[in-house]
């Protein structure tokens, strides 16, 4: 068309340019526009606040189309990469980038401007500093803000139940003579109660302080040695798979047949598998022969961490889960780091190991990588805290079952082993400041978020989930793998909750306080699925309980219940207008089954510790005032249940929303003192217009 400029010459004039070209960095922080002519060397803020005009930030590139073809276009592209490496980390650039390195792909090098934004920040470490918690050793423990003690404190104070405290699970130190006294009380007339309808003695006479360790066995009496042995491997071994059992049974026997010493970290082992099963075993142990076999154990101790092979870490690891479950969970920590440090030494976390193995050692060294590997990200979710395992890409693969034996149904090991990775990247994702965290806006507005690709990989982690590892066939499995697959789902709706109670605990928080602030849809969802798979966990815990596979005493079960309690109290509190019988009414029905167990004198002290919040919990739901909420937030909302009879479609939707449930942890930091505070301000930082763009999403994935 005549008249028209031509292709080379600009559309906007300069002088009428909305965009500066370049931006100071002072005014990047500010959001602002930078208000500089480009022969001129400040701009006018910097001018008239006399301050150094410096460009250093790279300039952030425009992205032409619409937010949904970008998203539906990576996630696209991340389904075809999960499709063809099931256990690839592409939660950030640095991941992928060492994904490809891995596999030999030559990639570009892209600049992470979210991490160099970050990393220019004004304000230093030292002014976002946590609050350290104390310990019963008056010392200073650090659990990240994300940490389930954490949330647990964050509930508290918004229901105004919060008091200062020692943590009582980073108990006194492990290594005292005395520190059973330390766990919660287990008197000896307590002790000796006999548990089940066949009880044996254990007589402590013929024992004194100047026996050695192989000693002390020694003079153990086989029956006694055998029942322990046995509980062990019927109860304990399942749950925690360090061991195999044939050839520790062989050992034994080797050990039992020859009067020569044996390994330390053999003579550990057995001791540890002793005192498990004293919790367990259909007889009953004195106090006092326990304290005995503790001593030896610590006594070894120094042996066996100077000493680098596979007895060394399957030793560790078992001392590490006595520690976790008698209030010493800090020293529990700190040797499993010691048992992850031997093993990479060995080469546990790699499969092209060079070396003359049977194909029954190959196994077991698979097994044993995997149990400490899932044993160590299990506490990284428990304390917020980095992980010894830097792990992008597995290089090693699931056990052979048919060699190692199976403890589940068939393909049992392959799933649990793929969900370990699922919380291991779970734990990444609500870890931000090990990547360098991003902004509030940034990590709402991007189309592809950590948090939003762990909730993708669990739903598809489901999915594809074989018929007889169904939750819903678990009711037509043998009694023994009943408690294995239920275990498998527990975990699976564990990271889950772990992943949007802080969503939850947002939507309680605007309503308990009464804010102005209006409560986004999308928030709503979040927090409903939050809700339902507490709702799930709870379930799942009462069926252990019904099928009489609970267990309080030596594994995970009651830190889950606990979990599914911190959700249900919180949605009390959400629905306090309309009615919230179900999540009452499953709260009492935990508070029962902790206070069975609380009963049982058997009970450790982290787990006694547990049950006895459970039982609070259920108290502080029933006092909770009833009154009904302002009408400011009576707005009909779609619910998880409503949107999908099964839940897979606002699943789905759910995990395309990005990282919409987690602030700014520079935010947080800023709080400190008042953590929870951050999700009742009325000047939050949160950007409404970040959730309509969400919520528009969400629909858009719903309608397809």
């Amino acid at each position: 068309m005549e008249g028209t400029t031509s292709n080379n010459s600009r559309r906007v004039p300069l002088d009428k340019r909305k965009r500066t070209e370049t931006s100071c960095d002072k005014c990047k922080s500010r959001k602002q526009k930078c208000d500089r002519q480009s022969n001129e060397a400040q701009c006018r803020y910097c001018e008239i606040n006399k301050i150094p005009c410096r460009t250093t930030q790279v300039r952030k590139k425009r992205i032409y189309g619409s937010e949904q073809a970008i998203g539906s276009r990576i996630a696209l592209l991340e389904s075809l990469v999960k499709g063809l490496l099931p256990e690839a980390d592409l939660s950030s650039n640095e991941e992928m980038q060492q994904l490809g390195k891995s596999l030999g792909i030559p990639l570009p090098a892209i600049e992470d401007f979210y991490g160099e934004m970050d990393k220019s920040g004004s304000k230093t470490d030292d002014e976002y500093a946590l609050p350290l918690m104390p310990d019963q050793q008056g010392q200073a423990q650090y659990t990240g803000p994300r940490s389930s003690f954490r949330f647990h404190l964050d509930l508290r104070r918004l229901i105004g139940n919060y008091h200062e405290e020692e943590f009582a699970m980073f108990g006194r130190n492990a290594a005292e003579t005395d520190y059973m006294s330390n766990t919660y009380p287990e008197p000896s007339a307590l002790r000796m109660v006999d548990v089940k309808s066949s009880t044996a003695m254990v007589s402590t006479n013929g024992t004194d302080d100047t026996d050695t360790p192989y000693d002390t066995v020694r003079k153990i009496d086989g029956a006694v040695l055998n029942s322990l042995i046995d509980a062990y491997f019927d109860i304990i071994h399942s749950d925690f798979l360090v061991l195999h059992e044939p050839s520790f049974r062989e050992a034994y026997e080797n050990f039992c047949s020859s009067s020569s010493g044996t390994d330390p970290a053999w003579l550990c082992t057995l001791l540890c598998v002793l005192i498990l099963a004293c919790r367990v075993a259909p007889i009953s142990i004195p106090d006092e022969m326990e304290k005995k076999w503790w001593g030896h154990v610590r006594n070894l101790l120094p042996t066996i961490m100077f000493t680098s092979n596979l007895l060394s870490v399957q030793a560790i690891l078992l001392v590490a889960l006595h520690l976790h479950n008698t209030s010493h969970r800090d020293a529990c920590w700190n040797i499993t780091g010691v048992a992850v440090r031997i093993a990479f030494a060995i080469g546990l976390h790699r499969d092209d190991i060079q070396s003359i193995q049977s194909p029954l050692s190959r196994e077991l060294r698979k097994q044993l990588w995997w149990t400490l590997y899932a044993f160590e990200q299990f506490q990284v979710s428990s304390y917020d805290r980095p992980s010894g395992i830097e792990h992008t890409v597995s290089l090693v693969g699931s056990p052979n079952e048919r060699i190692v034996g199976g403890h589940g149904p068939q393909g049992f090991t392959m799933w649990s082993q793929r969900l370990a990775l699922l919380l291991g990247s779970a734990c990444r994702a609500l870890n931000p400041s090990q990547r360098g965290s991003t902004g509030v806006e940034d990590a709402y507005s991007k189309p592809l978020s950590p948090a939003s690709g762990v909730l993708r990989d669990l739903n598809r982690w489901r999915e594809a989930l074989p018929p007889h590892l169904r939750l819903e066939i678990t009711g037509s499995l043998a009694p023994s793998t009943q408690r294995q697959v239920l275990l498998l789902h527990a975990q699976y709706y564990y990271i889950i909750c772990m992943i949007t109670r802080a969503a939850l605990l947002r939507r309680a928080t605007i309503i308990w306080t009464n804010s102005s602030k209006p409560i986004p849809p999308i928030l709503c969802t979040i927090s409903d699925t939050c809700t339902n798979s507490g709702i799930a966990l709870g379930d799942i815990m009462l069926k252990l309980e019904a099928i009489d596979r609970f267990n309080a005493l030596t594994w995970f079960d009651t830190f889950y219940t606990v979990t599914a309690a911190l959700v249900l109290i919180l949605d009390v509190i959400v629905k306090r207008k309309v009615s919230s019988t179900q999540s009452l009414q499953q709260l009492s029905s935990l508070e029962g089954l902790a206070e069975r167990h609380l009963q049982n004198p058997r009970v450790p002290g982290t787990m006694h510790k547990l049950s006895t919040i459970v039982v609070e919990l259920s108290t502080l739901a029933n006092n909770l005032p009833h009154q009904a909420p302002p009408g400011k937030h009576d707005y009909d909302t779609m619910s998880f249940e409503e949107s999908s009879p099964d839940g897979k479609d606002s699943m789905l939707g759910l995990a395309q929303l990005g990282n919409v449930y987690m602030g700014d942890e520079r935010m947080v930091r800023e709080n400190s003192s008042q953590f929870w505070s951050q999700f009742s301000q009325d000047n939050t930082e949160l950007q409404d217009w970040c959730w309509d763009e969400i919520g528009q999403v969400l629909q858009t994935n719903s309608s397809t």
